[in-house]
């Protein structure tokens, strides 16, 4: 957990509200959790893997929902080139993929799990979103939105057929 919370708080992901400003403000906050998982490694090594999560069901106002889907036969052609060609092929994980990008509404509140570390786990914390976090309703159509920024900033093309291909060109 304190890894993610690292992690959330150098992503500049939310700022603290006194009691003053959530009165002024009227907030209707959304509660959160902590999700703790165990997982395996290739080696059988075990890990552990915690997420503060919003409860996206209590939200109510929330832009689209939509994000594209990689189709397997685009997956399947890309494998078979790269055997053809000889060609290296890289994998990324981008590991805080959710806390990356910013919300497009400012009136989105929350509240912090009495459990949180650094020092902010008194009662009722209520939180201003600046980024996404797990669990949000629009969060899984802000990712691909930001990374299409970035992708098309570096001269990428998007592909017409499959919306999660990208094509470039290299010079060595």
């Amino acid at each position: 957990m304190e890894e993610e919370s690292t992690s959330i708080l150098l992503n500049n992901t939310f700022s603290t509200l006194n009691s003053w400003e959530a009165q002024q403000l009227r907030v209707k906050p959304i509660g959160s959790m902590s999700v703790y998982k165990t997982k395996h490694n290739p080696d059988w090594s075990t890990r552990y893997n915690a997420q503060l999560v919003i409860k996206g069901y209590q939200q109510t106002d929330f832009d689209g929902t939509y994000a594209p889907v990689g189709k397997l036969t685009t997956f399947w052609y890309l494998i078979s080139l790269i055997g053809r060609y000889g060609w290296n092929m890289d994998h990324l994980d981008v590991v805080t993929t959710f806390l990356n990008p910013k919300i497009n509404n400012d009136n989105m509140y929350m509240t912090l799990p009495e459990m949180w570390p650094e020092g902010l786990n008194a009662p009722k914390i209520i939180i201003r979103l600046r980024k996404a976090l797990y669990g949000l309703k629009q969060a899984l159509q802000l990712w691909p939105d930001d990374i299409n920024d970035f992708l098309l900033s570096l001269w990428f093309t998007q592909s017409v057929a499959n919306l999660n291909l990208y094509l470039g060109v290299t010079v060595f």
